[in-house]
């Protein structure tokens, strides 16, 4: 039988949960990292309906999905990556929604989640970042936050792939305060053995490089995980902090005001943050609320 989706958050319809049981649809549903009020609001919405209803009261129409390879290297890359999680027999889809060539799946057996899967045909350089950077957490002691482990690794048909232990298929949500300074040490603490290029400034630190509200997700009262570390790297003192902030004003939920030593870091990001915006106009792709919020909330640091 061929598997059935529905499309979720509304409006943007960029993840296809799976129909089959209600725990895959709720474990699905998991896997959208809203931070707006609306964008909560509406994973609350949809997961207390499916709880009480199941799949069938997820709005939306059921639909297969046809994964971007043929028949053959598809089934290559299954075995490959059950050979690092297990059998699973679902998985959720999330789709990109700028112009990478990608996918991105949370991989289901039954109601259990075994894995998550991210695979890349072009822009494959984040997936070894992040390769690199979970290694180094394996071996690095920190208690701080939860990190994802690497499962499994290689190259099928021209893409690249990464599996990693998933986050629980729980509802979770944006940290309410501001990251500790223990989380931040938990960073640089982990990320103490990465690579250094020649050509990074002297004085600049590892970073996560992504540290925002949508990759830092609280998971009942435990440490909360942070996930997607493709940009791990090196950049001035504060940057993930820097960004953290930004992000959180930037979503209309300010967590903290930038310090006011941190104008190194400010500087790198509002370089960065305007590169990647003209980067998507270049490209077609229609910039969002949060690419001028982040701008916005930069520009007010420095101006500061």
């Amino acid at each position: 039988m061929t598997p059935l989706f529905k499309a979720f958050p509304p409006g943007w319809n960029n993840i296809l949960v799976p129909t089959h049981s209600k725990g895959a649809t709720l474990a699905g549903i998991a896997t959208y990292t809203p931070c707006a009020s609306r964008g909560v609001w509406a994973q609350r919405a949809a997961w207390g309906l499916v709880a009480l209803g199941g799949p069938r009261l997820l709005p939306g129409r059921s639909t297969p999905w046809q994964p971007p390879f043929a028949p053959d290297e598809w089934h290559t890359l299954l075995e490959e990556v059950k050979s690092a999680t297990g059998p699973f027999d679902g998985h959720t889809v999330y789709e990109r929604r700028d112009k990478r060539e990608g996918l991105l799946m949370l991989l289901l057996n039954g109601d259990r989640s075994v894995g998550f899967l991210k695979a890349r045909r072009d822009d494959t350089a984040g997936l070894a970042r992040e390769e690199e950077a979970l290694h180094l957490a394996e071996r690095a002691v920190v208690r701080a936050v939860g990190i994802p482990r690497v499962l499994g690794a290689g190259t099928v048909a021209g893409w690249r792939y990464l599996v990693t232990t998933p986050m629980p298929p729980r509802m979770h949500r944006m940290p309410a305060a501001a990251p500790s300074q223990a989380i931040l040490d938990a960073i640089g603490t982990t990320l103490a053995g990465l690579d250094r290029p020649d050509d990074v400034p002297a004085g600049w630190n590892p970073c996560h490089g992504d540290f925002t509200p949508w990759n830092l997700r609280q998971i009942g009262d435990g440490p909360p995980w942070l996930i997607d570390w493709e940009e791990a790297g090196w950049a001035p003192p504060g940057a993930d902090q820097v960004l953290y902030f930004a992000s959180a004003a930037a979503l209309g939920r300010p967590v903290g005001n930038i310090p006011g030593n941190a104008a190194d870091a400010v500087a790198y990001w509002w370089d960065e943050i305007t590169r990647r915006t003209n980067d998507k106009l270049a490209d077609g792709i229609e910039l969002r609320h949060i690419d001028y919020g982040l701008l916005a909330a930069l520009d007010a640091a420095k101006r500061a």
